[in-house]
């Protein structure tokens, strides 16, 4: 907040442009594979998982990797499948990932369908999807206590952005 008429909002993009044909294509060389694609690759991703020894946490933020997750899906996602943040991707095996490729697609095609990042799954909803509020679609982001166990969240800096994840239901 400036003063009482003006304000500042800090989401969004940092940089905005007009981009040519060329220009286009160099951003996305830059992108790994689109989990929301059709034609998207997921063998190419998971070369690349399988070979680092970088937390899953941080690979997951990785555009150049899979394109598309960003800090509420990563939490999310590793809570959902029950895999450590700080879990080596060299150390997921290949059905945990192929789980986590089809996991993400489909979290994102909710996300996309409904404009907005819902992650509980349909078993666990009594109202319509696009009536959640905030704290209904989330599972593990920003909460105190984990749905599953009770358990106090850990929350800590992965990857230079706040993780959430149980210590008892993420091993």
């Amino acid at each position: 907040m400036i003063g009482d008429d003006k304000a500042i909002d800090l989401n969004g993009p940092t940089r905005c442009e007009i981009l040519n044909k060329a220009q286009l294509q160099t951003l996305k060389n830059r992108l790994g594979q689109d989990p929301l694609r059709p034609d998207a690759q997921p063998e190419v991703a998971w070369q690349k998982i399988e070979k680092t020894k970088k937390a899953l946490g941080s690979v997951l933020l990785d555009q150049s990797i899979i394109a598309g997750i960003g800090n509420i899906y990563r939490a999310e996602i590793l809570f959902l499948l029950g895999i450590d943040p700080e879990r080596p991707g060299s150390e997921l095996e290949r059905s945990q990932f192929d789980e986590l490729w089809q996991l993400t697609s489909g979290l994102l095609k909710i996300g996309l369908k409904y404009n907005r990042i819902i992650t509980v799954p349909a078993d666990q909803i009594i109202k319509p999807l696009s009536r959640l509020k905030r704290d209904e679609r989330l599972l593990v982001y920003k909460k105190s206590n984990c749905e599953k166990c009770g358990t106090r969240i850990r929350k800590f800096e992965l990857g230079a952005r706040t993780m959430y994840s149980c210590r008892k239901c993420q091993k």
